[in-house]
C-alpha cells in the first residue's frame, strides 16, 4: 500500500507523539509472556514448542527504523531450510516505538508473528498465512500501515509539498526540486520541518 499521496496532519502527530511519549513503556518480556499464553491457546500450535519461545532472548530495533517493524534473527548457520525451532533463534527484535499503549495491540501481534517464525516457519508461505490469520485481534493485524506512517512521520526531516494541490510527502532527504507531484506534476518544494 502506497501512502505517499496520503494527506499528513503533521502538528497532530507531534502532538500525539509528545502525549504518548508520557506512557508507561510496555516491557517486551511481559509482552512476550502474554502472547505465548494466548498462542497456547490456539489449537494449531498445539504440536509445536510453544513454551521454549520464552527462552528466546528479545530485543529492539533502532528508533529511526521505518520498514522494520521487528525481526526474527536465526543463529549463525541456521539455514531458512533447515528445521527451525526457538532454539535455532538467536533473538527477536521489536520496534521501540510499538512498545506503548497506542500501540501495543499492534506489539503483540508483531511477536506472535515473530514467534511464528521461531517456531520453524520461515517463510510468508500459506501455512504462515494460515496460522497468522489465527491472531485473535483483527485490526491488529492491519495496524502495519499505519505505523509504517506514523514512523514516517516521526523520522522525517523534510516535507515535500505541492504548492499547487498541497499535498504533503514526509521525507528523509530533501527533494532539491527534483520530484514532481504524482497528481498535477507540479515541482515538489523542500520545507525543513
Amino acid at each position: 500500500m502506497n501512502l505517499s499521496n496520503v494527506r499528513i496532519n503533521v502538528e497532530n502527530d507531534v502532538e500525539n507523539e509528545i502525549k504518548f511519549a508520557l506512557n508507561t513503556p510496555i516491557s517486551v518480556k511481559k509482552l512476550s509472556l502474554a502472547v505465548i499464553e494466548e498462542m497456547k491457546k490456539i489449537s494449531d500450535l498445539s504440536h509445536l514448542d510453544v513454551t521454549g519461545l520464552s527462552k528466546i532472548p528479545l530485543g529492539k530495533l533502532r528508533n529511526n527504523a521505518v520498514r522494520l517493524h521487528a525481526v526474527c534473527r536465526y543463529k549463525n548457520g541456521v539455514k531458512k531450510t533447515d528445521e527451525i525451532s526457538p532454539i535455532s533463534v538467536r533473538c527477536i527484535d521489536i520496534h521501540p516505538r510499538v512498545l506503548n499503549d497506542r500501540w501495543s495491540r499492534y506489539a503483540n501481534f508483531l511477536l506472535f508473528h515473530e514467534f511464528l517464525h521461531a517456531l520453524g516457519f520461515s517463510n510468508h508461505g500459506k501455512e504462515f498465512r494460515r496460522l497468522e490469520a489465527l491472531w485473535h485481534d483483527g485490526i491488529a493485524r492491519e495496524m502495519g500501515p499505519s505505523f509504517t506512517s506514523y514512523l514516517r512521520n516521526m523520522n522525517a526531516g523534510w516535507l515535500w509539498v505541492c504548492p499547487s494541490c498541497d499535498i504533503r510527502h514526509m521525507r528523509c532527504k530533501r527533494s532539491n526540486g527534483r520530484y514532481r507531484c504524482r497528481l498535477c506534476h507540479g515541482s515538489l518544494v523542500d520545507i525543513k520541518r
